[in-house]
């Protein structure tokens, strides 16, 4: 018989309880600006700090009956929307904001994928994730945790991760650690097509990770072509996908304009 799953369950769930893990993350916001958005506050435990440091916080709950359990106060504003689906720039309306959030594991990753490119909306993300997405948003060149989450934040800003919390600290504790990362968004300094073409070689060379570079990206030009565009960009043929910095993707890209590779081409993470 099929396991009836309870409705934390289905939105993935999993209570902060620790006040000073709560007090911590809130401690990694700057001053400026003055203004929070919560997203997925559940009981609020990290709201109250929130609220007793800023002058406005904005928190967005996709459980309708932890939203209306949320006391609203002159400084807090509670919204009950889905933070996948809500149109960004009517839920960060007067903004700039600062983004905290204890994400669930089950859509944390599609949360912050959505949230890199808006520099225009929000200053700055401090999350908590899945310990396993952190190490893959900071992972350096060569790192074997690197993939294209991590270009994705190394386009749109710069990750660091600030701490890790263990499963006691939540109730009911997950299986897994999670952890906090500061993500600082800023302009890219190329254009938003380059971006999305280099994301998309970046795409198809994940999908063979083990394989050299030259051979990961043999579907994307003709061999010569791709020799030259390796040289030009200065990548070793003979590297592999996880060893080559968001630069040289860039380079890639430009080197590449015309081939037909397309974004999320299976790349994953």
């Amino acid at each position: 018989m099929a396991t009836v799953r309870t409705r934390r369950q289905r939105l993935g769930q999993h209570f902060l309880r620790d006040a000073a893990t709560a007090r911590a993350i809130v401690a990694a916001l700057a001053d400026e600006p003055p203004r929070v958005l919560e997203i997925g506050p559940g009981r609020g435990a990290l709201t109250r700090p929130l609220v007793e440091r800023f002058a406005t916080v904005r928190a967005v709950e996709l459980d309708g009956a932890l939203a209306a359990g949320l006391a609203r106060t002159e400084r807090l504003e509670v919204r009950h929307a889905d933070a996948l689906t809500a149109d960004l720039d009517e839920l960060a309306g007067g903004g700039p904001w600062q983004v905290a959030a204890n994400l669930p594991y089950s859509v944390g990753t599609a949360i912050v994928r959505r949230l890199l490119p808006r520099h225009d909306l929000f200053t700055a993300l401090v999350v908590m994730v899945q310990h396993e997405v952190a190490l893959r948003m900071v992972a350096p060149p060569g790192g074997r945790d690197r993939g294209l989450l991590t270009l994705e934040a190394e386009a749109w800003g710069r990750a660091s991760l600030l701490f890790t919390v263990p499963p006691e600290r939540f109730a009911p504790p997950p299986k897994v650690n999670s952890a906090v990362l500061r993500i600082e968004l800023r302009p890219p300094h190329v254009p938003v097509a380059a971006i999305a073409r280099a994301l998309a070689l970046a795409a198809v060379a994940f999908a063979q990770r083990r394989k050299k570079i030259a051979n990961a990206l043999a579907a994307v030009a003709v061999a010569e072509e791709l020799a030259a565009a390796l040289r030009f960009a200065g990548v070793d043929p003979g590297a592999r996908p996880q060893e080559l910095g968001m630069e040289a993707w860039f380079a890639l890209a430009l080197a590449l304009p015309g081939t037909g590779a397309a974004p999320g081409g299976g790349g994953g993470c």
